[in-house]
């Protein structure tokens, strides 16, 4: 085990140090002038229920910092199939991804994700070299679908073993024959917050 002084960190070897925690992978999605846009993050919490409010860490140097200043944005969560959306929204775009907007929200946001939030601009907060976009929940859903894992740089969609885990994943219980668009909003659970 490494052992440092926290005083005038290694920056290399603190990043090591913060990536030795899983977390899960979102898309961070606002409206810009010249159309959707979105920014791949790792560093997205839940705040409070009373008011529902959830943080996004953007670093001050990101793009995304402008178009998320005072701005409605869409956290969405990432599933295990989505490694293609997290690496586009990341800066390594595929010419071959066709991205899975969902057209018929006030916000632009992701189809086929684990999870999803609606939010209004609630506070931002300079935090160091990030910016701490704090948004109110004003909508959200869920589907059953196994996340994308991002630890020690790279991303994992490995679950760990629980008792249902013989259990085959919605994904696998799929009809192959369906198109896996309209199944990713059939049965979700969506819910607007009360204002």
């Amino acid at each position: 085990m490494s052992s440092k002084s926290a005083s005038r960190p290694n920056h290399l070897d603190l990043r090591r140090c913060f990536g030795s925690f899983p977390t899960g992978v979102a898309v961070i999605t606002y409206d810009a002038p010249d159309g959707p846009r979105g920014v791949t993050v790792n560093s997205f919490v839940s705040v409070s229920l009373d008011p529902a409010l959830v943080l996004v860490s953007i670093a001050s140097s990101a793009r995304a910092r402008s178009g998320l200043q005072d701005a409605r944005f869409a956290v969405n969560v990432l599933g295990a199939h989505q490694h293609d959306v997290a690496m586009h929204f990341a800066g390594r775009p595929s010419e071959s991804l066709r991205v899975p907007w969902h057209r018929d929200t006030d916000v632009p946001r992701l189809r086929e994700c684990a999870a999803w939030l609606q939010c209004a601009p609630w506070r931002s907060i300079e935090a160091g070299d990030h910016i701490l976009f704090i948004g109110e929940v004003v909508a959200y859903g869920h589907d059953a679908v196994d996340p994308l894992i991002f630890h020690a740089g790279t991303f994992r969609t490995e679950k760990p073993a629980s008792r249902h885990s013989w259990l085959p994943s919605p994904v696998d219980r799929l009809d192959r024959g369906r198109d896996l668009e309209l199944w990713s909003d059939a049965g979700s659970s969506n819910h607007v917050v009360p204002a």
